[in-house]
């Protein structure tokens, strides 16, 4: 079994970049999209096979629960953490209640934070899920 692989969204390198420095030395491969389609694209390339998405929640032309409602469409479920700087109650309850989100974390965010719900959401070796 391969490492772990996660997908990070988000229209704004300065946080692709935080992101990719944040999971650097553990033991996840990285792959990053900054927007929405892009993050499709990056799905397709793969085939799907990715275990965790790190999607920001405002981004242009798509939103993150849109970009997850695309993703369930076609991939099924894939365990997603959304990161946002603002949080609109709405679209994240939507989100939340349609089972398509893991976990919300505020920007800026903490690094143990965000590890610690990576490490919640991930299957566990163990478990052999992928």
């Amino acid at each position: 079994m391969g490492r772990p692989v996660i997908l990070c969204v988000d229209d704004e390198p300065g946080i692709l970049h935080s992101l990719e420095r944040c999971l650097a030395f553990e033991h996840y491969d990285v792959l990053t999209a900054s927007s929405g389609m892009e993050g499709l694209k990056a799905l397709e390339g793969c085939g799907g096979r990715v275990d965790l998405i790190i999607v920001d929640h405002r981004m242009p032309q798509m939103m993150g629960d849109e970009f997850l409602h695309c993703v369930k469409q076609r991939y099924g479920r894939i365990q997603a953490i959304m990161i946002s700087g603002y949080l609109d109650i709405s679209s994240m309850s939507r989100v939340l209640n349609d089972g398509e989100i893991f976990r919300i974390i505020e920007k800026p965010w903490d690094n143990r934070e965000l590890l610690d719900a990576i490490r919640m959401a991930l299957p566990s070796p163990a478990s052999g899920a992928r």
